[in-house]
């Protein structure tokens, strides 16, 4: 049994947003993990691997696919590939059924899917990449980073609130509202609204976790991480220049030796293969 564990730190360079499920009207708070400090339980705020996981698996689908130059067409095999597939009613006679063949030529000949898993019609695999949860570098959560940190601050100094506003113009066209019309003189409707974020210079440690993975999964994970240096975002609101951040891992020897070499190898040699097998999984 392989098991790869790879550390990191991710450092804000603008603010990081990433809502939680709480809300209190106008305001949206940072998503929050309970913990056990100093005898006492603690709401701290941090970064979902789940999300890290599903940004990275859009980058390095998209990225492969562009690569063997294949375009879906399935809507099937679009969420298998970007978000991992849907639940799906089978019947009696292929529930439950394996087929052994078609999960090693997923395995083989689409290394994004072998590492972050999917189900599709009744074929269902796990992946062999884990993400871990970001957690901030603060004195409350020193005794859950297994890193060194020689950092005295507490988390409510890595803490903000920005805001912005959304107005409803009045001024609309008659062929949209004739009451509106009417009302073009009236002043214009502008809400304020509050969202919590990590303020930029917030160091996050952060981990990843490959088992039994082979050799070009291994570049394709290198892959991925050039990847996401070229687009180093995290959270939300990227479009409005929030979660830029500066990526730091260090990666096991051999993979900083060939890094993605092995898989853009592998993709450039086997491409007619790669696209008869996506063409097979959209007629599933």
């Amino acid at each position: 049994m392989k098991t790869v564990k790879i550390e990191g730190f991710l450092t804000a360079l603008t603010p990081v947003v990433h809502g939680g499920d709480e809300k209190t009207g106008a305001e949206s708070l940072l998503r929050r993990m309970r913990f056990y400090v100093d005898g006492e339980r603690m709401e701290i705020p941090y970064i979902e691997g789940n999300a890290i996981r599903g940004y990275l698996r859009r980058l390095i689908m998209q990225d492969f696919l562009e690569k063997v130059k294949y375009e879906v067409t399935s809507e099937r095999l679009y969420h298998c590939l970007y978000a991992g597939g849907v639940l799906e009613e089978v019947s009696e006679e292929t529930s439950g059924k394996l087929d052994i063949e078609l999960r090693k030529k997923i395995r083989r000949f689409i290394p994004p899917l072998s590492l972050f898993g999917a189900s599709i019609s009744n074929q269902a695999f796990s992946g062999k990449l884990i993400v871990g949860k970001a957690l901030p570098i603060c004195r409350e959560l020193k005794n859950y980073i297994p890193v060194p940190t020689v950092t005295d601050t507490s988390i409510y100094n890595l803490l903000t609130f920005d805001f912005a506003t959304r107005r409803a113009e009045r001024d609309l066209p008659a062929s949209i509202s004739r009451i509106e019309k009417k009302k073009k003189n009236e002043a214009k409707v502008q809400m304020l609204y509050r969202y919590e974020c990590f303020v930029p210079g917030t160091r996050f440690y952060h981990w990843f976790t490959l088992m039994d993975t082979t050799p070009i999964e291994d570049s394709c994970f290198a892959r991925l991480i050039e990847l996401w240096r070229e687009r180093p975002f995290i959270g939300g609101r990227n479009a409005s220049g929030y979660g830029m951040i500066q990526i730091d891992y260090k990666l096991p020897i051999e993979m900083q030796t060939y890094g993605a070499a092995f898989y853009n190898k592998f993709i450039n040699e086997n491409q007619a293969k790669i696209r008869e097998v996506l063409s097979y999984l959209e007629k599933l």
